[in-house]
């Protein structure tokens, strides 16, 4: 399948308010029952990016990796491809998902990583692997190495959204520097299983860091959100200008390097229906204009942060962008989004 041909969501299960509450107590029913609900609302539903949790992994390395395997087998019996998510460098100050700290990657900055060449090479050569390392090595082996050539993978996303603080600007920044070694170390350590499938790196909306990602890569994929009710003076992707000039720097960064480009997260949220309609409008015009392909942010009302109204609990900035409500039903209007499928002309 070509970049431009993905049409899809991410998915996260109605029943956790984080990743790791949501793969603690996954629920195989459920998931098959959310998923059914999608395929059923927009028929044309190729391709899926599922959140994983490392730390659910560590705590069950069996049950996770049983859910899993039956996860993708979910989505493949409703025809759908699956972008898992390996780790996340959001961290948001409301109903946070779980992610890795930053004190993580840079070398001396926990007591969990004192070597000065942490995320150096693979094997560690000449030492023990820090504990921050094996931890990251151990769950990579057993996630990516045991599904390297399965055909229900069809792209892998090392790391969602890293990079982001202003840091990413700097050139100087050691948090830059210790943070990008980590994600080509994690690439490195993919290859060095045997991975098949291509790889990439979920961007949110900075052309630094496309720019800085798209050489660990293989499709380059962005997180486009204009961002319809902040204030442009402080969030520049407030202005449909700069979101528009956003997605061209983008599209040039990946013609340049003979890559396609992905939007792997897209569409901004809104607590009414009717807004959040013109926004997926807008917001998904421009990207087919553009030959984008995309998995829209997200498919069904969760407890994480930011797909759920209100009633259940803490709505941060982006306010809701889930499609289907935690009864299945469609918020009112979103079936525009099947205007933007590949097969709708």
């Amino acid at each position: 399948m070509q970049s431009s041909e993905v049409f899809g969501f991410n998915y996260d299960g109605s029943w956790g308010t984080s990743g790791l509450d949501l793969w603690q107590h996954h629920d195989h029913g459920r998931m098959a029952v959310e998923v059914a609900r999608g395929k059923e609302h927009f028929p044309a539903w190729n391709t899926a990016r599922w959140w994983l949790s490392p730390d659910a992994y560590q705590r069950d390395p069996a049950r996770f990796l049983a859910n899993f395997d039956a996860g993708l087998g979910i989505f493949a019996a409703a025809g759908i491809g699956v972008v898992p998510l390996l780790f996340n460098r959001w961290l948001d100050p409301v109903c946070d998902f779980g992610g890795v700290p930053l004190d993580h990657l840079i070398p001396q900055h926990s007591a969990w990583n004192r070597t000065d060449d942490l995320f150096a090479d693979v094997e560690a050569h000449g030492r023990r692997r820090s504990p921050v390392e094996e931890v990251h090595h151990d769950y990579l082996t057993d996630v990516v190495g045991r599904h390297r050539d399965d055909d229900r993978v069809v792209l892998w996303d090392l790391c969602n959204e890293p990079l982001m603080g202003g840091y990413v600007d700097d050139p100087t920044s050691p948090a830059r520097a210790a943070e990008l070694r980590w994600l080509g170390w994690l690439r490195d350590v993919c290859h060095h299983l045997g991975v098949t499938q291509p790889l990439t790196i979920g961007n949110y909306t900075n052309t630094t860091a496309v720019t800085l990602t798209e050489p660990l890569s293989d499709v380059v994929s962005i997180h486009p959100y204009w961002m319809w009710n902040l204030d442009p003076a402080s969030t520049p992707m407030a202005s449909q200008q700069v979101f528009e000039e956003h997605l061209d720097a983008c599209l040039a960064i990946a013609t340049r390097a003979g890559k396609g480009l992905l939007a792997t997260e897209t569409v901004w949220g809104a607590r009414d229906d009717a807004t959040h309609v013109e926004v997926l409008r807008y917001t998904l015009g421009e990207l087919r204009r553009r030959g984008i392909g995309f998995t829209v942010h997200a498919l069904h009302h969760s407890l994480v942060s930011d797909l759920h109204r209100d009633a259940f609990g803490p709505v941060g900035l982006p306010e809701c962008l889930h499609f289907l409500e935690a009864d299945g039903s469609l918020r009112a209007g979103h079936e525009a989004v099947n205007a933007f499928a590949p097969t709708a002309g």
